[in-house]
């Protein structure tokens, strides 16, 4: 396909500024449309709107409005056996509604199998106004953020919607493992005072399964402090571990758990055995310690703690048990040069920890392996001050933002330290973003477009980049330079003074009646993210099987090529909704063919 042009604003391709067929001379009392997961779709924009009040802005109107022309309102899913997929239901009355409700659908395929409505659910989305912040391509105007379940909605009174402002219901299928594969038919209904309006959903569920393990590696910082900023009364040790197991219920993995659980190193032991070790969706934990708890004997007794229940659980039976694969280090953020001694300090007091302590788990090489290789890493972006050396330490994780991927010689110069042999244990490589960077680069802020943090894992996969960090999930306050200060959550989205949305990926659930946090369409894309990185290990492991029956060396990577460049250049993505979602089916129908037949699979990539 001819490439599009990367233009000066993400925003032109991830903003559902909709535009759908009808005669505006004629139009009916209400506007229904679908939209992408991807997209935002403004709360108070004119997407019928064809003129401006200049050419310029009567072009840039057009173009916001031109790939949407034409839709409907039919829901359609596409998705693996196990997986989440969500759509948006807009609505866009040309009057008061003074109350809507919608009933979700049973679905049937033509045999006649049925899938109940109770795989399905519905929220309202809650808009945040912006008007100025880093995303300089973006406009001002409401964003859909907070994903409030609709009933919650109803009983705060309030399900209704202004006229001619757009009003979003996040609608989100789970598919189940023993669903037949196919697809399913059915009708919601939405439902505007006393007017029903027939929805109609198509799923397609392919046959093979979204895995159980999340092989996505990434970390998102619980501030377990902040939670107390939004929760107010209802916060106590049961709701913090509610915040971490929301957390992991979204295929993302929180960097540690409540205080409670980790004070004393035995009991923390107990914990990560079966909240880490043991859950498969877990896919890394950091060493209970920051900058301001560190010492070397607390991080000692932290590492021989979770060897002797490591070595406790192998002799009991659990020959499969590791400790040490999901667990790394992170002391040192964005450290300055005034640092860098501490930096130094702090990786070589964890390799010679290594070094004394390794031997303890001699009778099991696999856990000798996995101890040497904790990672230690650190957000900073590569810096040859920091070259590491046994005897001096440096940086053993290199974790830099996104943008310091953006050229072929940076990704090629952050390989090369992944195979580096300086270090007896080698060196790792994670990315983050948090303020910087901005659009066009990868971002979770609430006006960045949706598809520059969706692509995060795509990128993370081709890059062989090996994890993602996020620093806060739950930032209830407002942070700006040399102060802090409380917000109103509900109407104030800026988390930093000039930032809206950083490190906010969830609300309150106290204020709508819920016990733990409420997801935003962010933190959904986030987990369809982690869903779609999946789809490229499956491939991946299913191309290593393919080499070994058939003594072949077909790289996934490069095969897969076709897929990306459609989808981002460097680490800026330039696709649209549109394309997105094309890649998306055809990379899930690559997979199912993978499993169906492998050789045809491989045809198929290789095509």
């Amino acid at each position: 396909m001819e490439k599009k042009k990367v233009l000066t604003s993400l925003f032109v391709f991830g903003m559902c500024l909709c535009l759908v067929s009808c005669d505006k001379k004629n139009k009916s009392d209400v506007d229904l449309f679908y939209a992408y997961s991807t997209e935002n779709c403004l709360k108070d924009w004119d997407y019928l709107a064809t003129k401006g009040e200049d050419e310029d802005d009567t072009e840039f109107i057009m173009e916001q409005n031109e790939p949407f022309i034409g839709r409907d309102h039919t829901l359609r899913y596409r998705l693996m056996q196990g997986e989440n997929d969500g759509m948006q239901l807009v609505v866009r009355p040309h009057s008061y509604v003074n109350s809507f409700d919608f009933v979700l659908p049973t679905i049937k395929n033509e045999s006649g199998d049925e899938i109940s409505s109770k795989n399905f659910s519905v929220a309202a989305t809650w808009y945040q106004e912006v008007v100025s912040s880093l995303e300089k391509g973006s406009m001002a105007g409401f964003y859909p953020d907070a994903l409030i379940p609709l009933e919650n909605y109803k009983w705060r009174r309030m399900n209704h919607i202004d006229k001619d402002m757009n009003q979003s219901l996040y609608i989100n299928f789970k598919s189940t493992y023993n669903m037949k594969p196919g697809t399913y038919k059915g009708t919601g209904k939405l439902i505007l005072d006393d007017k029903k309006f027939d929805i109609p959903f198509e799923v397609k569920i392919f046959d093979v399964q979204m895995s159980e393990t999340v092989h996505w590696k990434s970390s998102y910082l619980v501030w377990y402090d902040e939670i107390a900023n939004g929760e107010r009364e209802n916060t106590d040790n049961d709701l913090y571990l509610d915040y971490y197991n929301f957390v992991v219920n979204h295929r993302m993995s929180p960097d540690g758990f409540p205080d409670f659980m980790e004070s004393n190193t035995t009991q923390f032991a107990n914990y990560y055995y079966e909240l880490v070790v043991k859950d498969p969706r877990v896919s890394s934990y950091r060493i209970p310690l920051t900058g301001g708890s560190y010492n070397r004997d607390a991080l000692q007794r932290y590492l021989q703690a979770l060897i002797n229940k490591n070595l406790e659980v192998r002799r009991a039976g659990d020959v499969t048990a590791d400790f040490f694969t999901k667990l790394y280090m992170y002391i040192d953020d964005e450290p300055s040069a005034a640092s860098y001694d501490l930096v130094r300090k702090h990786d070589k007091d964890l390799y010679e920890l290594k070094k004394s302590l390794s031997p303890q788990l001699s009778e099991y090489p696999d856990l000798v392996y996995s101890f040497t290789h904790i990672e230690n890493l650190v957000t900073l972006h590569f810096n040859e001050l920091l070259i590491p050396t046994e005897e001096q330490g440096g940086i053993q994780c290199w974790c830099p933002q996104y943008q310091h991927f953006n050229t072929k010689d940076q990704r090629d110069n952050y390989k090369a330290r992944q195979n580096s042999t300086d270090r007896e244990f080698g060196e790792a490589v994670w990315w983050y973003g948090c303020m910087d960077p901005a659009s066009p680069y990868p971002s979770n802020h609430l006006d960045a477009s949706l598809l520059t943090g969706r692509c995060v894992s795509w990128m993370q996969f081709d890059y062989g980049i090996e994890g993602n960090i996020y620093w806060n999930v739950c930032y209830y306050s407002k942070q700006g330079v040399n102060f802090k200060t409380g917000r109103d959550i509900w109407y104030d989205p800026m988390t930093w003074i000039n930032c809206a949305g950083d490190g906010a990926l969830v609300y309150p659930g106290i204020d709508y009646g819920i016990v733990g946090p409420i997801p935003t369409l962010r933190l959904e894309s986030i987990q369809a993210c982690s869903e779609e990185y999946e789809y490229l290990y499956f491939i991946e492991q299913k191309v290593n099987e393919y080499n070994v029956l058939n003594g072949k060396s077909l790289d996934a990577r490069e095969l897969l090529q076709k897929y990306f460049e459609r989808l981002y250049i460097n680490v800026t993505p330039y696709t649209d909704s549109l394309e997105f979602e094309n890649v998306r089916v055809e990379v899930l129908e690559l997979c199912e063919k993978l499993n169906k037949n492998l050789n045809e699979g491989i045809a198929l990539l290789q095509k």
